[in-house]
């Protein structure tokens, strides 16, 4: 979804492709938030009778933390992107404006 939202920013203005990437970000960072916040102490196997360590564990938060670390490197690499093209485009249009002073 970031990156589909992103693509298609490209046709409108640049406050909403920067106004997406933040919402995104910030979303990004409420699921590793949410994730940590979640995630409960570790349960020993004599209190469940759980054969191993791993299955005392709620799984639940984990996919929320890599949700959201997933997501925010996304946003990190469509960061670079976006401040290179900007740049790009910023340069291409000072050269095509200024005079040309050969002649």
């Amino acid at each position: 979804m970031i990156v589909t939202g992103w693509i298609l920013s490209w046709w409108r203005t640049w406050r909403i492709r920067w106004t997406l990437l933040s919402a995104s970000t910030v979303g990004s960072a409420l699921c590793i938030a949410f994730g940590v916040r979640t995630y409960g102490r570790q349960v020993s196997w004599e209190d469940l009778r759980c054969s191993h360590a791993v299955e005392c564990i709620d799984q639940h938060p984990v996919y929320w933390i890599m949700t959201g670390l997933i997501s925010f490197v996304c946003c990190g690499v469509l960061l670079i992107v976006t401040t290179v093209a900007a740049a790009v485009t910023w340069f291409e249009n000072r050269a095509s404006t200024e005079p040309d002073t050969a002649a």
